[in-house]
């Protein structure tokens, strides 16, 4: 919206007594150019303009959608569905919770978030990435599967355990080497229960960890 309408939408909120307002949740594309620099002049002036009008705010980090320059440049981010097949941006969460590379870029857009924002008095509350899981819950391209047999490794210890614990004799699926697990895309059958149920356990754990290292970021910079 042009800055008029923010002034009239600002003066609208104070009628309608609202005094927390969320900001930045989908603002990646908005803060990031191509080159890796930052311009926070819109946003400084949003959350300037709702601290003067005494509605507090409500911070979101921006990482929930990467702006279209990094899938462009890295369409290796883009989460698989469980037929193989890609899942494009133009929606929400087009990133894979076991991308190094997404896990980096919104790391750094977490920081500078946090570091410019992160005493500054408007700021009630941290918006952390948002909805984790909402549609990117599972992610089953290759690089999933490779965090995922070392998340299996950490859990079993050894293949003959993880062939005891999923009941592999059943149907073949008997494992000799951890290169031979990958994640549980769909099959012209029944997929192993055992082997879907941890593929999401671990799915849980990646967006935990993606999660607590935008939070930790954030208590770097904030006392919320």
């Amino acid at each position: 919206w042009e800055r008029e309408t923010w002034r009239t939408d600002v003066a609208l909120m104070r009628q309608a007594g609202v005094s927390l307002v969320a900001v930045n949740i989908f603002g990646w594309s908005e803060l990031q150019a191509p080159d890796g620099s930052f311009d926070f002049s819109r946003l400084d002036e949003v959350i300037g303009l709702l601290h003067e009008n005494g509605i507090r705010v409500n911070l979101g980090t921006g990482t929930a959608s990467p702006p279209p320059w990094l899938t462009t440049r890295h369409p290796e981010i883009l989460p698989v569905a469980d037929d193989g097949t890609y899942r494009y941006p133009g929606g929400r969460q087009a990133w894979c919770p076991s991308s190094p590379i997404f896990r980096a870029a919104a790391v750094r857009l977490a920081e500078a978030v946090a570091e410019r924002y992160g005493r500054h008095p408007a700021i009630a509350l941290w918006h952390v990435s948002n909805e984790l899981g909402c549609h990117n819950a599972h992610c089953y391209c290759d690089q999933s599967a490779v965090a995922f047999r070392r998340w299996l490794r950490a859990r079993y210890g050894s293949i003959a355990e993880l062939n005891r614990a999923w009941g592999t004799s059943f149907w073949s699926q008997r494992y000799t080497d951890w290169a031979e697990i990958g994640t549980p895309r769909r099959t012209l059958s029944t997929r192993n229960p055992s082997q879907v149920l941890d593929f999401s356990r671990f799915s849980s754990d990646e967006l935990r960890e993606h999660f607590l290292a935008e939070r930790d970021i954030i208590r770097r910079h904030s006392d919320l």
